[in-house]
């Protein structure tokens, strides 16, 4: 019961930090920059992973981190390229991935996200990884263009596709591609070397996040270049690791599952155990992961 609690508590101190309601002393963050290819950069620190895109239309941006890094992510764009931000994509509601929305919009930016994603950000919601409370999006962070399955986007000389994943990490995700770099941003549908944070409560699913990782896999070759949401660049590869991860340990709670076992009774058969080491020392942890899982299975039964 300790462990447990303890795991709940600093899941949910993490994710505080990335709400609009976050401490204001909190220390200010740093931000990574790393070349990518075709004019694509990721931006690591603000947190979650960002991805900027630079060219002769000026600048695309995907996801915007947290509010409390908005200026640190702004200078970190400046860094990037002295364009002006045309378009913010938004690869789904999350307070660490639309934290810095008002600030590139007041700089002129227009956003673009999926429409349950926007229906998402215009109200309170309470976020299944901890039962965090997420208040509604002011104005100015709302997305202004939404979609509902693809979406292209012509700029720089090439077209970037958004395409929806359903009930993958939430209702609304999007991935997005850059098809000439051979370069794809999944946010939260991918989480490199941690287990995700499936959020249930939303929309997100265990058989939504494994068909949207189908999805990319069927789209990439081994010089892909894939951003997951939160973690380093990540390669076609390791995210087959990751994939055969989710499959493996969402086969063994759906087994305990079906034998009537309780939650507890689940953690204590360890489902995770060949995982965890690469795995589970960061982020949300086993316990959390399997917690999410069994609720996700238990409600499709």
């Amino acid at each position: 019961m300790a462990m447990r609690m303890a795991g709940n508590v600093a899941w949910v101190a993490m994710l505080l930090a990335t709400t609009a309601t976050a401490v204001e002393t909190t220390a200010p963050a740093t931000i990574e920059v790393q070349a990518l290819r075709g004019g694509l950069h990721l931006l690591r620190g603000a947190g979650a992973n960002v991805v900027a895109w630079s060219g002769s239309d000026g600048l695309l941006v995907v996801d915007t981190g947290n509010s409390t890094s908005a200026p640190q992510l702004l200078e970190a764009l400046a860094r990037v390229s002295p364009a002006t931000v045309r378009l913010v994509v938004n690869t789904h509601w999350h307070p660490d991935h639309v934290g810095g929305n008002s600030a590139l919009r007041r700089s002129g930016a227009e956003i673009v996200a999926h429409d349950e994603t926007r229906a998402r950000m215009t109200s309170r919601q309470v976020m299944s990884a901890g039962e965090v409370e997420v208040p509604a999006a002011p104005r100015d962070a709302l997305p202004v263009v939404t979609f509902g399955d693809t979406l292209s986007l012509h700029l720089n000389g090439t077209r970037v596709v958004l395409a929806h994943v359903p009930a993958a990490h939430t209702d609304g995700d999007l991935v997005v591609w850059w098809e000439a770099a051979n370069v794809v941003h999944m946010g939260d549908a991918y989480y490199a070397g941690e287990y995700p944070a499936l959020d249930v409560a939303n929309g997100g699913s265990l058989a939504g996040a494994v068909a949207a990782i189908e999805t990319t896999l069927s789209r990439t070759d081994a010089r892909t270049v894939i951003v997951p949401g939160h973690g380093p660049a990540s390669n076609r590869t390791e995210l087959i690791a990751y994939r055969d991860m989710l499959v493996a340990v969402g086969k063994r709670v759906r087994e305990l599952v079906e034998q009537g076992n309780s939650v507890d009774e689940v953690l204590a058969a360890r489902p995770t155990e060949a995982f965890d080491e690469r795995y589970g020392q960061a982020g949300i942890g086993a316990e959390r992961f399997v917690r999410l899982l069994y609720a996700d299975l238990t409600a499709r039964r």
